[in-house]
């Protein structure tokens, strides 16, 4: 499970995985913040490459991954509102990043919504 905090309130969100957290996010945003036109990109559907060798790892029923043995595994969660892919070593590294990223690229924070609201 992962703990994030929302990029615009900071309420605790917690899922399990990148899809679970991004739809949280998502059910966030449109419920508490009335953000409009976000779209469902969980349910895109993104074909993978597989290789010779992940068939063999699959029939003795392992899962290929994208990371070599030991490497360090972070957290991820799409942006609701471009799909971009952010990554967390933890929780509250990916909020974080998540609230650099909606700041940044699409100029909404905690700070503007709070000003917002005053307004």
């Amino acid at each position: 499970m992962t703990t994030i905090r929302c990029p615009v309130c900071a309420d605790f969100l917690t899922a399990d995985g990148e899809a679970s957290l991004t739809r949280l996010l998502t059910t966030h945003l449109l419920a508490v913040h009335e953000v409009r036109g976000l779209e469902d990109i969980t349910s895109v559907n993104v074909p993978r490459e597989h290789h010779p060798q992940d068939w063999e790892a699959m029939k003795r029923g392992e899962l290929p991954v994208e990371r070599e043995p030991g490497e360090d595994v972070e957290e991820t969660i799409l942006c609701p509102l471009c799909g971009e892919r952010v990554y967390g070593h933890d929780g509250d590294d990916l909020s974080n990043h998540l609230q650099a990223h909606f700041g940044n690229v699409h100029d909404l924070g905690r700070s503007r919504a709070l000003l917002a609201r005053r307004e």
